[in-house]
């Protein structure tokens, strides 16, 4: 019960910021030319990302993953709220989670998930991640989003950002990346890598985007 006021509230929290939004969307051709081509792809974002990615992919039919805890029953609440398929993985053992998020994911055109959640290190994406989509033939597709005004939880493992109301809010869509099939160990590594890499890049893009000035 608490759980679902709490993801209802919030829901409706994050409906009325989007309406306050001025948003700028930068590589949405990479995302629609998946989606309406069928091919099967995984949003991969930051943790400290997430909270204003609900609103601004919305419509978007993915099942997002989030971990089984009592802040991840509130994620999956949200995601209903929103019209995404919701899925909760526990966090150990390590092989355990993988299978299940395999078996979620299997079911899915499209997933999504915090590359470095639910617990961290920050901004270091973890290689079961490159694993599950070289298992089910995923592309990658990295995202990042900012705001020009916003709260940032600094004493947060992930520094979670929350863009406040009325302000520019910029998402940008990386080129989807494909992972080989049945990709072997040693790789698995320096594809996560490059992918933290090509994820910073757009941070970075996507920040400059929210500082420059408006027409």
């Amino acid at each position: 019960m608490i759980i679902t006021f709490k993801g209802g509230i919030f829901s409706r929290l994050l409906r009325f910021q989007r309406w306050t939004w001025r948003v700028h969307v930068d590589g949405r051709e990479h995302l629609n030319q998946l989606y309406a081509g069928n091919k099967r792809f995984l949003f991969c974002f930051w943790h400290g990302k997430y909270v204003p990615l609900f609103p601004l992919l919305k419509g978007y039919q993915a099942c997002v993953v989030s971990s089984q805890s009592a802040r991840g029953s509130v994620i999956a609440e949200i995601c209903r709220n929103f019209g995404y398929q919701s899925a909760q993985i526990p966090d150990q053992p390590w092989h355990e989670s993988f299978r299940l998020m395999e078996k979620v994911l299997s079911k899915a055109q499209v997933g999504g998930t915090a590359v470095d959640g639910p617990l961290g290190p920050r901004h270091r994406v973890k290689s079961g991640v490159i694993r599950i989509v070289s298992e089910l033939g995923f592309y990658l597709l990295p995202i990042s989003v900012d705001s020009r005004r916003k709260i940032v939880f600094k004493k947060r493992w992930d520094r979670m950002e929350f863009p406040l109301p009325f302000t520019r809010v910029c998402l940008v869509i990386g080129e989807p990346i494909k992972v080989p099939l049945k990709v072997r160990p040693r790789q698995m590594r320096d594809l996560a890598d490059n992918l933290a890499e090509t994820i910073a890049k757009l941070d970075k893009k996507a920040e400059n985007m929210t500082r420059k000035k408006e027409a």
